[in-house]
């Protein structure tokens, strides 16, 4: 009876879990993620600087080159990005791609847009020496539809995705509302309190 139970609520756990997340698509099929963010108080320079902060920390996986552009007066800055995607394997889990995707922020007074598009997915191979290495020039749009046999896997990938979009957003959240103080005050430390 208590294997019944187990198996039960496993089966009910892994459906919850299991369902096909549901990507916001643009006009032209490509999966999207956009908002406009209302921060009162805060000028386009300040989050124009918050922003450019935050878009230097992302970056292509094992690249060199720099992807950082900046539009100074349109208060516009776009970067690249990527993050690795796992095959849960039997004994352990190991690399079976990266996905890469764009990124846009544009400010205006009190108010600040993301833009988190053009997702790609660039499959790795073991190499001689047993390491994941990526296969050169095979990018996938993640919104491409495979075929049965590999669905499971690039549903899962699409999880992965939409899971670490949705951490990117609530960091670039924190990111952009920082504002340093200009009038901190100095405490002075008393003795005879």
């Amino acid at each position: 009876m208590l294997k019944f139970i187990i198996i039960y609520f496993a089966g009910i756990i892994s459906t919850a879990f299991g369902q096909d997340v549901q990507f916001p698509i643009d006009g032209t099929g490509n999966f999207i993620f956009t908002e406009v963010v209302e921060v009162p108080g805060l000028s386009k320079e300040v989050l124009y600087r918050n922003g450019e902060l935050f878009l230097k920390q992302v970056k292509i996986l094992n690249s060199r080159k720099k992807n950082l552009q900046k539009n100074d007066d349109d208060f516009i800055i776009s970067n690249k990005g990527s993050f690795y995607v796992y095959r849960i394997g039997s004994v352990k889990k190991a690399i079976d791609g990266a996905v890469e995707y764009s990124i846009t922020l544009e400010m205006k007074d009190g108010k600040y847009r993301y833009t988190i598009t053009n997702f790609l997915y660039n499959e790795f191979k073991k190499n001689r020496y047993g390491k994941s290495e990526p296969i050169k020039g095979k990018y996938l749009p993640l919104e491409l539809e495979v075929s049965s046999l590999n669905s499971k896997q690039w549903e899962k990938h699409r999880e992965v995705v939409y899971l670490k979009t949705q951490d990117l957003i609530l960091n670039l959240y924190g990111e952009m509302i920082y504002s340093k103080s200009k009038n901190s005050k100095k405490v002075k430390k008393l003795d005879n309190w």
